[in-house]
């Protein structure tokens, strides 16, 4: 009896044991040791570190271009999560509507498309569709008797140009959860809806969009930290933050402290202070968003 309980006590570890100790090397490590990194001066090229206290915060927090690459991610944030959110939702709304399935599977196919891409390929396409002599959009332009564009290097253009490829790039992951979500939905509430004469636009608000609002938090969720992401590799590809570092974000703003000036103890600072904000604001959409989910 005692070896019985024994072997049911080490069980459960059994099973845990592989994924608790992967999340201690490659997640809860690396944020200690970056924690630590940031109050030392320490890079590749002199290999001794030393001790720097809060210097890296406060340098960071008096930067400028910390400020601007924080204001860019603001509107990146700004507008990219409404619209990673919202246009999906309206999206998948009208693909289940959709009564013939082969034309339903080719629009899920084009529009979730894009998501398997990388920006290394997905960039090829778009700077040709941004050249300034002969890209599409200035040729667009050109037929409609507009000025043509100089969408990535124009200071007022290069941010929102972005914008527009990082959307095409990363919608498809939130329409494939608002799909799956609708498709398991109760029968029996939209036939009832239909039979005390709902048209779809009454359904899809009043009874739709109830029913999948906790797939609705977590896309809010999950897009506020997968976007900041998905905005670097787009910058790096497409504008590398420029012109005049306007089109830059935090995390660009990190990756160049630390991959091209190689201060590592000021990017880790960097870090820790992306953590933060991204803690932050996760627990207010817990605390204030969550309130307006229904679970049942």
């Amino acid at each position: 009896m005692r070896l019985a309980g024994r072997r049911l006590l080490r069980s459960p570890w059994l099973f845990a044991g592989p994924a608790v100790a992967a999340s201690i090397v490659f997640v809860w490590l690396p944020m200690v040791s970056t924690l630590g990194l940031s109050f030392f001066d320490w890079s590749l090229l002199r290999q001794e570190a030393t001790w720097r206290g809060l210097a890296h915060y406060r340098g960071t927090l008096a930067n400028p271009d910390f400020h601007l690459a924080l204001t860019n991610t603001g509107l990146y944030l700004g507008v990219l999560l409404p619209l990673q959110v919202g246009v999906p939702l309206v999206l998948a709304l009208a693909l289940v509507r959709v009564q013939a399935r082969a034309v339903g599977r080719v629009y899920r196919t084009a529009l979730f498309a894009p998501s398997v891409l990388s920006f290394p390929v997905a960039a090829v396409v778009w700077l040709w569709l941004f050249n300034p002599t002969v890209g599409f959009f200035n040729t667009l332009l050109g037929t409609a008797s507009l000025p043509a564009q100089r969408w990535l290097s124009d200071p007022d253009l290069a941010l929102w140009s972005v914008v527009a490829v990082a959307f095409w790039k990363s919608f498809g992951l939130n329409l494939l959860i608002f799909l799956a979500a609708l498709a398991n939905l109760p029968k029996d509430v939209a036939e009832a809806a239909r039979i005390d004469g709902a048209g779809p636009l009454r359904q899809a608000i009043d009874i739709d969009i109830p029913l999948v609002s906790p797939a609705i938090f977590f896309a809010i969720v999950t897009t506020f930290i997968v976007v900041l992401d998905e905005i670097v590799g787009a910058v790096d590809v497409l504008t590398e933050g420029g012109p005049y570092r306007t089109s830059s974000n935090l995390l660009y703003f990190l990756y160049e402290r630390g991959f091209r000036h190689f201060q590592f103890g000021e990017a880790a600072a960097v870090a820790v202070l992306i953590a933060a904000i991204v803690a932050l604001v996760t627990w207010v959409q817990f605390r204030f968003g969550e309130r307006h989910v229904h679970y049942d």
